[in-house]
C-alpha cells in the first residue's frame, strides 16, 4: 500500500516545450515515451496524489537548483534524452545526485542499454542467449569516406563470433545506439558480402553522429514481446504477446511470419496492416521459454519496476532457442494506453492501465531517500 497523498513529479519531454527552447523537429523526433505523461498524471491524480508535471530537462534543473526537489516524494521518469550516447541516463543521473527516488532503471542501466553492443556483452557474460554479433565502429573524425569490405571484415574479426558471421548469412545490421527500431529497414537484412558493405555504409550515411553498427546473425523464428513488472527477486511476467507479421488474414491463419520489426512498421499507419500482436498462453512451450529468457535478462541487467523484453526464436537447428533482441530491451517502455506494447500486454491479461501504473509506482516506492533499493 502507498501512503497518500504523495507529491509525485512526472518528468517527461513535451515536444512544444523543446521547440520553444529552440530545438528543431528533427531534434524532437525521438521523443515518444513522454506522450503518455497526461495519462500517467490522470492515474496518479485519481489515486489521490499531488501531481506536478515537469515537461523538459531544463525545467527540471531549475527546480532542483532552487531546492524544490527536497519536497518531492518520487519522480515518475519517462525521459529519453536528446543528445549523447548516455542520453536516457541523464535525468536519472540528476535525480540520483539529488537523492530523489524515481521510477524505472538507474542511470547506469539506462546508459548501458542504449548501446546494443555493450548490452549484448553483458547478456553473454551471464549466459543469456542473444544472437551472435559484432560491432563495426565509425571514426568520429572522418564521417564521409565509405568503409571497404576488408575494413568491415577486420572489425568483425574482433568478435568471438566472427567465423559464424562471416560464413553464415543472412545477417541483420542495426544502428548501435537507437531505440524504437529507428534506422531499421527491410533492406537491413544482409544476404552476402556485397550487402554487408552497402547496408553498413548506408546506415553510416543516414546518421553522421552514429557510433557504429551492430551486425548479428538473423534469427528466423517466432517473435515475442514479454511484459514484466517489479524489480529483482520480485519481478514477474505480466504477460506475453506474439508479433505475427502478415500481409493478409490468410497468412495470419497460416502463421507465415513476414520478416522483422522496422522503423516503418512501428508507425500507426503500418502496424495494423502488417502485423498482429496477439496474446499467447505460457502453455505454448516457445512462449514460456521466451518468458523465462526475458525474465533472466531483466534480472541480470537490473531493470526496475516495469518494461518489456522482446525475444526472437532461432529454430534453424531444429530445437527452438530463445534469443534476447537487444534493440527491444525496454527499461523505459512506452506507456501510451491502448497503443504502447506494455499497456497492450497488460490489457490482454486483465491488468488495467491504472493498475499497471500503480504496480510500477509501488515497486519504485520501495526505494527510499536513504539509497535503499528493492
Amino acid at each position: 500500500m502507498t501512503f497518500k497523498p504523495l507529491k509525485i513529479v512526472p518528468i517527461y519531454e513535451l515536444r512544444s516545450a523543446y521547440k520553444d527552447l529552440g530545438y528543431s523537429n528533427a531534434d524532437c523526433a525521438r521523443l515518444e515515451v513522454g506522450e503518455a505523461a497526461e495519462h500517467i498524471a490522470a492515474v496518479l491524480d485519481k489515486l489521490g496524489h499531488e501531481v506536478i508535471l515537469v515537461p523538459d530537462i531544463h525545467s527540471l534543473i531549475k527546480r532542483l537548483a532552487s531546492g524544490e526537489g527536497d519536497t518531492w516524494d518520487i519522480a515518475f521518469n519517462t525521459t529519453e534524452g536528446l543528445h549523447g550516447s548516455a542520453r536516457e541516463g541523464q535525468v536519472p543521473a540528476l535525480l540520483e545526485a539529488y537523492r530523489i527516488p524515481f521510477t524505472f532503471s538507474d542511470a547506469a542501466t539506462m546508459a548501458l542499454c542504449l548501446d546494443k553492443g555493450r548490452t549484448k556483452m553483458v547478456l553473454e557474460h551471464f549466459n543469456v542467449p542473444t544472437a551472435p554479433f559484432a560491432v563495426v565502429h565509425f571514426s568520429d573524425t572522418d564521417n564521409k569516406s565509405q568503409l571497404g569490405l576488408d575494413e568491415i571484415q577486420s572489425m568483425i574479426c574482433w568478435s568471438q563470433h566472427s567465423e559464424t558471421l562471416l560464413s553464415q548469412y543472412p545477417l541483420l545490421a542495426k544502428p548501435l545506439a537507437e531505440g524504437s527500431s529507428k534506422g531499421i529497414m527491410a533492406s537491413n537484412k544482409i544476404t552476402g558480402t556485397r550487402g554487408l558493405c552497402r547496408v553498413i555504409n548506408s546506415l553510416r550515411a543516414s546518421s553522421l553522429s552514429s557510433l557504429g553498427v551492430l551486425v548479428e546473425k538473423y534469427l528466423p523464428g517466432r517473435e515475442f514481446t514479454v511484459g514484466i513488472l517489479g524489480t529483482g527477486k520480485d519481478a514477474w511476467v505480466v504477460g506475453v504477446d506474439e508479433i505475427i507479421w502478415c500481409n493478409n488474414r490468410s497468412a495470419y491463419q497460416n502463421r507465415e511470419a513476414v520478416e522483422f520489426t522496422t522503423e516503418k512498421s512501428k508507425s500507426t499507419d503500418d502496424w495494423d496492416g502488417e502485423a498482429d500482436e496477439v496474446k499467447v498462453s505460457r502453455d505454448d512451450p516457445e512462449a514460456d521459454l521466451a518468458c523465462e529468457t526475458a525474465l533472466q535478462a531483466w534480472t541480470v541487467l537490473r531493470f526496475r519496476n516495469g518494461g518489456r523484453v522482446d525475444i526472437r526464436m532461432d529454430d534453424s537447428s531444429g530445437s527452438p532457442v530463445a534469443h534476447v533482441m537487444e534493440i527491444s530491451i525496454n527499461p523505459l517502455a512506452g506507456l501510451l494506453p491502448h497503443w504502447s506494447q506494455l499497456p497492450m500486454i497488460a490489457e490482454h491479461n486483465d491488468v488495467s492501465y491504472g493498475e499497471l501504473i500503480e504496480h510500477m509506482l509501488n515497486s519504485a516506492l520501495k526505494r527510499r531517500r536513504d539509497g535503499s533499493s528493492s
